[in-house]
């Protein structure tokens, strides 16, 4: 069975800022001869701990790692209906790129799924102009063997339109914009917009009648991701973060991270040697703008960023070690009416001494009048609990008489 080894994961240094246009660091412009395949090259791509190739056996080195994800761990079955998530970042075009790659090879080398596109319109949601639709209309024409498909995040799954359809608009994206505006913090602000964000997919995925989808994270998104999970009260489900299959989305679709091994520097290379144009010039995010300190998300982004610039193997360490935590559930057990994941009231004693703590100091001594122990009252109030986890529940206090649907 191939496997990718340690020397091949990311130890890309002080490369963290993936803008368009900027010449990676690691790339010579001047010939030389690569080291795998001897031929002559006008440039020479070298990546931390291999030695320089050419653009061929660079891609080949690259496109091996998304069909590794894949086959090794046989989670896509044959001629599966896959969505592609598209957001315009370097990353998404990378996988699309090889996305398209894999399904124009000759038979045998061929990854047998039907692939259907959709692009989720975000620009608006974050004060920005609208995605330009030339942009979309040229990577629809490069890649025209895949349906492309556009919606914005926040509207309905009844506006899913296909891109020749499509008229830039901010259709549900002000409700969404005054949901957020009642939640005090921007740390669930941040969290309530990400699981919107999984939760239009799967609903996306099931309109199109799409069983598989693939998410475009790669290895410092998913480290980031990790200790993000652990910090908002998410731990019970953060395997399931960081793993190449998450099953937590709605309607039983699975969502697959096949660029999971995929370092920083390994995608500005793919885009270099691709000539890919990413839609978006950076991959800010919904609040980054405010500053580290402004969110637990910001601040834990530019912790790992901070790590990695400095400790270059910390992305490898975290990420890795996240793929070795497994998630504790049983098959009876609930889901969160919000996230999806296993309701972590039924397993975490942590969980109960906070609610213990609540319920004493919410009723004080008229516990003890009413003869009720403190420990079996936390309980059923947990039992009683509005179906949803930790997180979402903190989520949940902060709306102004609202609720999270």
């Amino acid at each position: 069975m191939c496997s990718i080894g340690e020397d091949d994961f990311g130890d890309e240094g002080g490369t963290h800022s993936m803008v368009a246009g900027s010449q990676p660091s690691g790339i010579a412009l001047s010939p030389g001869e690569c080291s795998k395949c001897d031929i002559s090259s006008d440039e020479l791509f070298k990546i931390n701990f291999r030695t320089p190739e050419c653009r061929d056996c660079f891609l080949a080195y690259a496109r091996h790692k998304f069909r590794a994800a894949l086959g090794a761990a046989k989670v896509l079955p044959r001629n599966a209906e896959v969505l592609l998530v598209l957001d315009g970042s370097a990353q998404s075009l990378v996988l699309l790129d090889m996305l398209y790659y894999a399904q124009t090879q000759n038979t045998f080398k061929r990854l047998h799924c039907n692939a259907r596109l959709v692009y989720i319109e975000d620009q608006p949601l974050q004060g920005n102009e609208p995605t330009d639709l030339k942009s979309l209309e040229a990577l629809s024409r490069r890649y025209e063997a895949f349906e492309f498909h556009v919606i914005t995040l926040g509207s309905s799954v009844d506006s899913l339109k296909l891109l020749k359809d499509y008229f830039p608009g901010a259709e549900g994206s002000n409700e969404l914009v005054q949901k957020l505006s009642h939640l005090r913090s921007l740390t669930s602000r941040q969290d309530y917009l990400k699981q919107q964000r999984k939760n239009l997919i799967a609903a996306v995925a099931k309109k199109l009648q799409c069983n598989h989808v693939f998410d475009s994270s790669i290895s410092v998104d998913l480290a980031t991701q990790l200790l993000t999970s652990i910090a908002l009260g998410r731990g019970g489900s953060a395997a399931l973060d960081v793993s190449l299959l998450d099953d937590r989305l709605a309607a039983g679709i699975k969502l697959l991270r096949p660029l999971k091994d995929l370092t920083e520097q390994e995608v500005l290379f793919y885009v270099h040697a691709q000539r890919l144009e990413p839609l978006i010039k950076t991959n800010s995010q919904y609040g980054q703008e405010q500053g580290e300190a402004a969110s637990l998300q910001n601040l834990t982004s530019a912790f790992v960023a901070n790590l990695q610039k400095n400790f270059s193997s910390t992305v490898s360490t975290v990420f890795r070690t996240g793929g070795k935590i497994s998630e504790v559930t049983h098959p009876e057990q609930s889901k969160c009416s919000h996230c999806q994941s296993a309701l972590d009231t039924e397993l975490s004693d942590t969980l109960l001494a906070i609610e213990y703590s609540r319920s004493v100091s919410e009723a004080g001594v008229r516990l003890y009048e009413n003869s009720e122990d403190p420990e079996i009252v936390s309980k059923r109030r947990m039992e009683l609990g509005d179906g949803l986890c930790h997180a979402c529940r903190r989520i949940e206090a902060e709306f102004e008489n609202k609720s999270l649907s």
